[in-house]
C-alpha cells in the first residue's frame, strides 16, 4: 500500500512538472526538478501494480518497461538541468529536437512504447476490463512514437508527459481501491 501512495505522490508531481513546463512553454529548473523527482518515485513505486487482480504477463512486463522509462526520462531531465543545457536553448544554440534525438531521451522513449503497448495487450485481454482500459495505453504508446516527429514542439511532449503520468496515478488509484476493498486478515487472539 506504501507503494500504491509514493506512486500516486510520483505521478503528481510528475504531472505537476510538466505542467509548470507546458505553461512556462520551455523546461524549467523549478518544473524540471519537480517533474525528476516525480519521475524518479513513479519509476521507483510502479511495481506495486503487479499487485492488481489478474496482472499477467503482459502487464508485469508493461510495468517493468514503464519504470525503465520513467527513469530514462528522469535522468535525460537531470542532463538538461545539470550540463548547461537551459543556458543553451536561452541562448538558441540547443533546440528542443536535439535533446529528443539524444540516447537517454531514444531509449525513454523506446521503454515508454514498449511499456504502453504491454499495458495495452494485458488489458485488452483481462477479464472484466472496460475497452478504454487498453485504448488509452495503446494511444498514450502512439502519442510518444509520434514524438519523433514532432520533435521540436515542446507543449506536445509536456502533454503527452502530462496524460503518462496521469494514466499511472489513475493506475496506483486502481490498486489502492482494490487493496481496500479486499478482506483484511484478522487479528490473532492469542
Amino acid at each position: 500500500m506504501i507503494l500504491a501512495v509514493i506512486l500516486l505522490l510520483g505521478c503528481a508531481l510528475w504531472a505537476l512538472g510538466e505542467a509548470i513546463m507546458l505553461t512556462g512553454g520551455q523546461i524549467t529548473v523549478l518544473g524540471g526538478t519537480i517533474a525528476t523527482v516525480g519521475m524518479t518515485l513513479a519509476g521507483a513505486s510502479i511495481w506495486t501494480l503487479k499487485d492488481l487482480p489478474g496482472m499477467a504477463r503482459p502487464g508485469r512486463v508493461g510495468i517493468a518497461l514503464s519504470a525503465f522509462g520513467a527513469f530514462c526520462f528522469a535522468m535525460v531531465m537531470i542532463i538538461v538541468l545539470t550540463s548547461g543545457v537551459l543556458g543553451a536553448i536561452a541562448e538558441g544554440a540547443v533546440e528542443h529536437s536535439d535533446i529528443v534525438f539524444t540516447p537517454f531521451y531514444l531509449l525513454a522513449l523506446v521503454f515508454i512504447v514498449a511499456g504502453m503497448s504491454a499495458f495495452a495487450l494485458h488489458f485488452k485481454n483481462a477479464p472484466g476490463a472496460p475497452a478504454i482500459a487498453a485504448l488509452v495505453p495503446a494511444g498514450l504508446a502512439i502519442g510518444h512514437f509520434l514524438r519523433l516527429f514532432a520533435a521540436d514542439v515542446p507543449a506536445y511532449h509536456e502533454t503527452l508527459s502530462v496524460g503518462l503520468a496521469l494514466y499511472l496515478g489513475w493506475l496506483g488509484v486502481r490498486r489502492i481501491a482494490l487493496a481496500r476493498a479486499l478482506p483484511q486478515p484478522e487479528e490473532r487472539q492469542g
